[in-house]
């Protein structure tokens, strides 16, 4: 059990960035109705868009609760979808391209490996004709489907597309563009690695929360106010990049995304002090 401090400042905290989250989601209108878009693309970014918030107020409920390790895993996520709707939208110049191999060619590809899946499954089961298991014959594809997605997209190229689509190359390829609303999304890198391990239950990952809590009280409490800090500041710095970004490629005012940058610092320094008391604890100088 957590010291009552340590729940009711997390609650605290994840409220009010939950409250600023939803009362900042409306900023992105001009984005979502941005008359230039193609149906499809109108639909993929919003997918996109929906997706981040989605998980982002579901990692503020966890942190609300102490669960930082499962919120974790949720960061990543939005993270992820943060990283893919800016390479989307980080020029007009290469955005059908990118379109098309995000909504069409990853989706197919998808498609080809979750029939993979399902086949296997019903390989190994009793009874595959049953009723119980149409859900999964109905993933299957036609052997013309089949056919069609693996011809278009033979091994090489399914796995140089989905490694270009993955978290290592995408902030590979915006690190080496030298794109300035973006060239800080290196320092998501190590969170993500971090939830990785978490994700995966690797070793590290599942003895991270079980170290933390044989700390001293004193230790663990520092580290707790300074990881939840962490978590909401980069689901806020997340939302941020998406909509400054989203801005600058439909050519909007962006007045909005300077409001919305002050009123999440200003969020920000409610954190003030926490970092640098971890550190003392932690990391005293000698």
């Amino acid at each position: 059990m957590y010291t009552d401090e340590i729940y009711s400042r997390t609650r605290a905290w994840a409220e009010q960035g939950l409250f600023l989250l939803r009362e900042l989601l409306p900023v992105m209108a001009p984005v979502a109705r941005y008359e230039g878009w193609k149906p499809p693309e109108r639909q993929t970014l919003a997918d996109l868009l929906s997706a981040s918030a989605r998980s982002s107020e579901s990692a503020l409920l966890l942190v609300a609760y102490v669960q930082l390790w499962d919120a974790e895993i949720l960061v990543r996520s939005v993270t992820e979808g943060s990283l893919k709707f800016c390479y989307l939208l980080q020029g007009r110049e290469n955005f059908e391209e990118r379109h098309r191999q995000y909504a069409h060619d990853l989706f197919q590809i998808g498609l080809f490996k979750d029939h993979k899946k399902a086949a296997d499954l019903l390989a190994v089961v009793p009874n595959p004709d049953d009723r119980i298991w149409k859900p999964i014959r109905d993933r299957l594809l036609s052997d013309t489907e089949l056919t069609s997605i693996g011809d278009a997209f033979g091994s090489s190229q399914r796995r140089s597309l989905e490694t270009k689509w993955g978290f290592t190359g995408l902030i590979g390829e915006l690190a080496r563009s030298g794109d300035q609303l973006t060239k800080g999304f290196t320092g998501f890198a190590h969170g993500y690695s971090m939830a990785s391990h978490i994700h995966h239950a690797d070793s590290i990952g599942t003895s991270l929360a079980i170290e933390r809590d044989l700390r001293s009280t004193e230790r663990r409490d520092k580290v707790l106010l300074a990881h939840s800090a962490r978590l909401i500041s980069d689901i806020l710095s997340c939302f941020h990049l998406r909509l400054a970004v989203g801005y600058r490629f439909i050519q909007h005012d962006f007045d909005p995304v300077v409001s919305a940058a002050e009123k999440i610092q200003k969020f920000r320094e409610t954190f003030d002090g926490v970092y640098s008391d971890w550190m003392n604890v932690e990391y005293p100088e000698s």
